[in-house]
């Protein structure tokens, strides 16, 4: 989607770097470093175009049912999604070098988290507190269907809902929904990008004389940062943000000349600005601190931070 891409390409940026530490620590410069130039061909090529394809595809999906269609959106709006998609995991990447270098290898490893974090909350919550109801409604699933109301595809709950939008692979006129597209996407985004970072961790983690866990091993921690640390941080974040608007009032979602959002907006923004903060300090000391519970979950891809001699914090 077009606000998730935003994190979720600086989430695959910042994920290159933390597998290519010491390659491009010897580099000197991140920006003469091969590495460097294999994520730039990784954005371009394989994780730019896959966002692009939904957004031609399912324009009413790809922008949280924010445009009818693709004709809807202006052009400024196109171009600068294809551009960030890019520009957003470049940034990644540098900041999570930059981290890297300065031993900060725990906050290099919570920085290609953050980005995951963003994405999942706000699918899970978004700027109206219904990132979930609009993201399992597939209007392309029925032609002529209207556009996106609150409460629309999750009116017989939200396991119905997900259960239709995971099983549905075509239309009544064979058009593919949203599954279909996002699968197809799937095939060509993870395989490089599965290629490249076991490839660069397993060389790092041997120039460092350490033993890297092996391609399971490394990937189910790598799942369990995406998954658990990822999407369990954002639905705390988006538990507390909901819970902090229901203390101050917000109200439910209405229409306001032009768009759906909660009835009282100046609440809303407040439980954002109080919500996120306090449910990230909590989260900080009580899950994701070193020795925490979450923080063993990513301990396996800090296989050469000892040998490295880095500062965990």
């Amino acid at each position: 989607m077009v606000q998730v891409d935003v994190f979720w390409g600086y989430g695959w940026g910042a994920s290159l770097a933390v597998a290519s530490a010491r390659l491009l620590r010897e580099r000197g410069s991140v920006f003469d470093s091969r590495q460097w130039a294999d994520t730039l061909i990784f954005l371009s090529l394989f994780w730019a175009p896959t966002g692009l394809l939904l957004l031609i595809r399912h324009p009413s999906w790809e922008t949280m049912q924010a445009a009818s269609d693709f004709g809807s959106m202006s052009e400024w709006i196109i171009l600068s999604f294809g551009i960030t998609n890019v520009t957003q995991g470049m940034l990644g990447f540098w900041i999570g070098q930059k981290l890297m270098n300065a031993g900060r290898y725990h906050w290099a490893q919570l920085n290609w988290i953050v980005g995951y974090y963003g994405m999942f909350f706000i699918l899970l919550y978004g700027w109206d507190g219904m990132g979930y109801d609009r993201f399992l409604y597939d209007r392309d699933m029925w032609p002529g269907s209207p556009a996106w109301t609150p409460g629309v595809a999750t009116g017989d709950g939200v396991l119905a809902a997900i259960w239709t939008f995971v099983s549905n692979f075509s239309n009544a006129q064979g058009n593919a929904t949203v599954i279909t597209t996002l699968l197809t996407d799937g095939l060509w985004l993870i395989p490089p990008f599965a290629w490249l970072f076991y490839r660069w961790y397993r060389r790092d983690a041997v120039f460092d004389g350490a033993r890297a866990p092996g391609f399971v091993g490394m990937y189910a921690s790598y799942l369990g940062g995406v998954f658990i640390v990822g999407l369990g941080c954002a639905a705390i974040s988006a538990l507390t943000v909901y819970a902090t608007g229901m203390l101050v009032g917000i109200g439910d979602v209405v229409w306001h000349d032009g768009f759906y959002a909660p009835e009282n907006l100046v609440p809303h923004v407040i439980s954002y600005l109080v919500g996120i903060p306090l449910s990230l300090v909590v989260m900080w000391f009580v899950l994701l601190a070193p020795g925490r519970p979450l923080f063993a979950l990513l301990r396996p891809l800090m296989a050469g931070a000892d040998a490295r001699g880095l500062r965990q914090v």
